[in-house]
């Protein structure tokens, strides 16, 4: 949190998106997405519409990441679950060759978004609108893949970000408030 003061008194607090951070707390706090990135989706591999709600749980965790510990240390929260799900057997193996397009598409996201913090609702938009985009014309006209593979990467993939997007944002409203460091 930055203060933002007039005449020595505060008036208003601004959060600051910081781009790395090595601190203690922030090291702890990457941990910590990482580990709920993780978890979330190896709880609710077995479940119905596993997507939608490990999509939006997931997205929401990267976001925040974003928000509290920046970029680079949120590209490690967007690198390592998909990679450790893949390897623990929770994605199906044909998905193996697209994990690096999931990754890279989930480092769109977390570029567009804090490129775009200083309006957190159009930087969720964006964001994405961004991630869509890639991921959509990636398996339309480049990768060949089967139809649910290409269905689980297309519009799930807008729908899961937006939701996400808008809990994390709300997340961020609130703990803004509260001044959580």
């Amino acid at each position: 949190m930055k203060e933002i003061k007039n005449d020595g008194k505060i008036i208003a607090t601004e959060t600051i998106f910081p781009l790395v951070s090595y601190k203690a707390k922030d090291i702890l706090w990457t941990v910590a997405f990482i580990v709920a990135a993780i978890i979330f989706p190896a709880i609710l591999a077995h479940t119905p519409a596993n997507q939608w709600i490990t999509g939006t749980i997931v997205n929401s965790i990267i976001l925040l990441a974003v928000w509290r510990v920046g970029i680079l240390n949120a590209t490690l929260v967007a690198v390592l679950p998909s990679s450790i799900a893949l390897a623990r057997g929770l994605l199906p193996a044909p998905m193996a060759g697209l994990i690096p397009y999931i990754i890279l598409s989930n480092i769109i996201l977390i570029a567009v978004f804090y490129f775009l913090r200083r309006s957190p609702m159009v930087g969720i938009i964006l964001a994405a609108s961004a991630k869509f985009i890639f991921l959509f014309a990636l398996t339309s006209y480049l990768i060949k893949i089967n139809h649910a593979l290409l269905v689980m990467m297309q519009w799930p993939q807008l729908f899961t970000a937006l939701a996400g997007g808008l809990i994390a944002v709300g997340v961020i409203k609130i703990l803004s408030k509260k001044q959580i460091s």
